[in-house]
């Protein structure tokens, strides 16, 4: 990586070891392409110890605003993938966005040839479960959420953390028709039809199964990726207990104490 990457990759390992947000706007000009945005991803992960061995599952967060869109992606370090119900301390966290997804589990291993031989032009036949998840969206950058997107997309796409709900069958759905259901405090926060941004969430799934194995050689069967918010951002003040429901499919928990 050349100097700048380096400077950036070194505030945001500085801005996770010491809890302090990083000043974001020496870097507001800096044109980054997505190369070194995903290398930026890659050397932190390294420099923190998350480093995932290829042939075990990894978790990964998906975005993007419109099906006609590229996705971007970013792998969730290991020790903040949670099984619902989660537990965190509010208190280690700058700022606590929820969004409610849907995720999908990889079936199979999957390396560059199987790619190829597969074209992935059926990628739900290569998933065998779905399940609810919880995302908290969080920032190691001074800007917060008006950081710019390059910024925050190599800061982990500013996840935080991901609470996995119990896995079901992967089945057909009519997603203008799902309902989803946010509670905090047991209280109702939203009902949320057909509200996925790019109407099937699915679609990001063929581009990501490339950008993974691109960079990384291999997907492990078991590898998860979340999908993107029903909810848009709702933000917590504080402690909040977190229950999102997606009716067939099930629910997550989250608890921040």
């Amino acid at each position: 990586m050349n100097d700048t990457l380096q400077d950036l990759a070194a505030a945001l390992v500085a801005a996770r070891r010491s809890g302090i947000p990083a000043d974001d706007t020496p870097w507001h000009d800096t044109p980054l392409s997505p190369d070194d945005i995903y290398a930026l991803q890659d050397h932190v992960a390294a420099e923190l110890g998350w480093d995932a061995d290829p042939a075990a599952p990894s978790t990964w967060k998906g975005g993007g605003p419109t099906t006609t869109s590229v996705a971007t992606f970013a792998r969730i370090p290991a020790p903040f993938v949670l099984t619902s119900p989660g537990r965190l301390e509010a208190k280690d966290f700058h700022r606590l966005g929820i969004e409610i997804e849907v995720a999908f589990r990889l079936a199979r291993d999957l390396s560059a040839p199987d790619l190829a031989a597969r074209a992935v032009q059926a990628p739900e036949a290569l998933f065998d479960a779905m399940t609810v998840s919880i995302e908290l969206v969080d920032f190691r950058w001074m800007g917060a959420d008006k950081a710019p997107a390059p910024l925050r997309l190599a800061d982990v796409q500013s996840n935080g953390a991901l609470v996995l709900g119990d896995w079901v069958p992967i089945r057909a759905v009519d997603w203008a028709a799902q309902v989803a259901t946010l509670q905090v405090d047991g209280k109702p926060v939203g009902r949320y039809q057909g509200a996925h941004p790019c109407g099937d969430p699915m679609w990001m799934a063929p581009q990501w199964l490339q950008h993974a194995v691109a960079r990384h050689d291999r997907l492990a069967a078991g590898s998860v990726l979340t999908t993107g918010s029903w909810c848009g951002m709702v933000w917590l003040d504080g402690p909040a207990s977190v229950r999102a429901s997606f009716d067939g499919i099930g629910e997550a928990v989250l608890t921040l104490v």
